[in-house]
């Protein structure tokens, strides 16, 4: 919201029409964190009264489509420089598509925002580079930091040229450019921004930090249901997100592990949720006969909830992590959270107050840890799960982040009028 002017006392604003770029929005078989953030902040400000606009890329690239999603405008367009096989099949020719259609799919973006005629500001991811032509259309351009394809998740550093990620290489050089070329940038962690600047080169002022905001209403907790995971006399034990090596699930099967073997704790039941592949089969080979490990795959939003509620600990052991939602979910939910150190789970948990931090990719600490959140009071624990809610209510709630982003957007207008 925009105050325009005050007229016989009445104060009259005006409302940004704010359009959104991103290939990934839902419903798409391609969906991911980027576009969920897009979701929920497009309806945050449509509720705010803002128009908004998302043009995104259609499962199937051959199609195009414009529709209403409650209030949102979204434009998928066709053409697309990916591949979603089980759309439109597979081949070699089709694999080499994110080359030759790499930059007439980015001019059908501009010309796309060029022909709305009235938008006020557009905000692009830097992943994809989806911003390559946008640096010099008349309209300030907001390059969002989500997690740019150089960056290395192994070691937090900058990836390195090999047979193995050429492709990834190639983008993230042209994710790169954008990002050097961009005025504006906003990043959903200090981790991330501190990144930047270290390894881009990108100056410190030019990066406003904007946490991910949540919608606090699709996450109620319900702390009734703490006590019934001790009904069958195990220590559940959760993590929720895609299986795969740098999240730390190996590290947090080995920690179960030991925790297993030991006794110490009793019996433990590790559940890992969400996305799996050729990692978590791997996984599966090492431990799928285990009693205690638990390969779920992908549950419903409801389901989560609940297994959020009724877990002794959620883990989150990343080897690096931008800015997770599962953690603020979890958190949001009632659980005790262990999340790693490293990256910008240490900017949510306060640790050992609304949740535990950890060292990354060491077993026996993440197996230690656990131990020792297990075998807290009750009364700890309760106060743990009060405060990690109260933590994300006050930081990360939608009606706490809508209101800086229309802050940070008008600031962005009004300054580019100044140079122009």
């Amino acid at each position: 919201m925009v105050v325009d002017y005050t007229e016989n006392g009445i104060v009259h604003f005006i409302f940004m029409h704010i359009c959104f770029v991103c290939r990934e929005y839902p419903p798409s078989l391609r969906g991911g964190g980027i576009a969920s953030y897009i979701k929920e902040v497009a309806h945050g400000l449509h509720d705010a009264g803002h128009r908004v606009t998302v043009i995104a890329a259609s499962d199937d690239t051959r199609l195009s489509s414009d529709e209403d999603d409650e209030g949102v405008r979204v434009i998928r367009l066709s053409e697309g420089d990916f591949l979603i096989p089980q759309v439109e099949g597979n081949s070699l020719l089709k694999k080499f598509r994110m080359f030759y259609r790499f930059y007439a799919y980015r001019k059908r973006i501009r010309k796309m925002i060029l022909s709305l005629g009235d938008v006020d500001v557009v905000e692009v991811p830097e992943y994809g580079a989806e911003g390559y032509f946008l640096h010099d259309i008349g309209i300030p351009v907001i390059t969002r930091l989500h997690t740019p394809m150089l960056l290395d998740h192994y070691h937090f550093s900058l990836q390195k040229l090999s047979k193995d990620n050429w492709q990834y290489f190639w983008q993230g050089c042209k994710e790169l450019k954008v990002m050097k070329e961009a005025r504006y940038i906003t990043s959903c962690s200090t981790s991330l921004k501190e990144w930047s600047q270290k390894f881009l080169g990108i100056q410190s002022d030019k990066i406003k930090v904007i946490y991910n905001p949540i919608l606090s209403e699709r996450w109620s907790s319900n702390f009734s249901l703490h006590s019934a995971a001790e009904k069958d006399g195990k220590k559940h034990i959760l993590f929720v997100g895609t299986v795969c090596d740098w999240k730390g699930c190996g590290d947090l099967a080995d920690a179960c592990k030991l925790l297993a073997d030991s006794g110490e704790i009793g019996d433990v039941q590790l559940d890992l949720v969400g996305k799996t592949g050729a990692y978590a089969d791997e996984l599966n080979a090492k431990y799928g006969k285990e009693k205690w490990f638990h390969l779920v795959g992908k549950l419903p939003r409801e389901e989560v909830m609940k297994r959020y509620a009724l877990a002794d600990v959620v883990c989150f052991p990343s080897w690096w992590e931008n800015m997770p939602m599962v953690c603020i979910e979890a958190m949001l939910s009632g659980a005790v959270v262990i999340g790693s150190n490293s990256g910008g789970m240490s900017e949510i948990i306060q640790d050992g107050k609304s949740g535990f931090l950890m060292t990354p990719r060491n077993p026996m600490m993440l197996a230690n840890k656990i131990k020792e959140v297990c075998m807290l009071p009750l009364e700890a624990k309760a106060k743990v799960r009060k405060e990690a809610h109260e933590r994300i209510m006050q930081n990360f709630d939608m009606k706490v982040i809508i209101p800086q982003m229309v802050d940070y957007y008008q600031m962005v207008i009004d300054n580019d009028k100044k140079q122009k």
